[in-house]
């Protein structure tokens, strides 16, 4: 994959309401906010890393955790995003109602994020030159970071 730069998705907002098993903690998803956006960056990826033949999960399914009848954590979406000033329709992974409700069904500690998760979302914000504005809305939204396993 090949990162293209920052895209802006207008009427969706970030939120923390997944529960990722391999890390431990709350993750981020995206849902229609009329009043929010969100920016995030483009990638060109090979189509067969999005698009797997019938019947079958492609990568980025496996590493999402999208499966087709809607029991993971993340389901593919079809968006369009505004790049260099122009609307671009590109995919994304939004969550499902099956995650939220496994995200729900965790302990109050396991639904907070990780210092460690949001420090690697503070360095892709810093590496692709996010607005300080846009950083601060993200760390509103994780709420109160706990300690991960392993973290000091």
């Amino acid at each position: 994959a090949k990162s293209i730069g920052v895209a802006r998705l207008d009427g969706w907002g970030i939120r923390f309401d997944l529960y990722s098993v391999t890390n431990g903690c709350a993750v981020t998803d995206i849902i229609p906010a009329r009043d929010e956006y969100t920016l995030g960056v483009l990638y060109d990826v090979p189509t067969p890393f999005v698009i797997a033949r019938r019947g079958e999960r492609s990568r980025m399914d496996k590493i999402e955790g999208a499966n087709a009848d809607g029991s993971g954590n993340y389901e593919r979406q079809l968006i369009r995003v505004t790049f260099k000033s122009k609307s671009v329709v590109a995919i994304t992974y939004v969550g499902t109602p099956m995650g939220r409700k496994k995200f729900d069904s965790k302990s109050i500690g396991e639904r907070q994020v990780t210092q460690g998760y949001f420090a690697n979302l503070e360095v892709g914000a810093k590496r692709f030159r996010l607005p300080q504005k846009y950083e601060s809305y993200l760390r509103e939204k994780a709420g109160a970071l706990r300690k991960g396993a392993g973290e000091p």
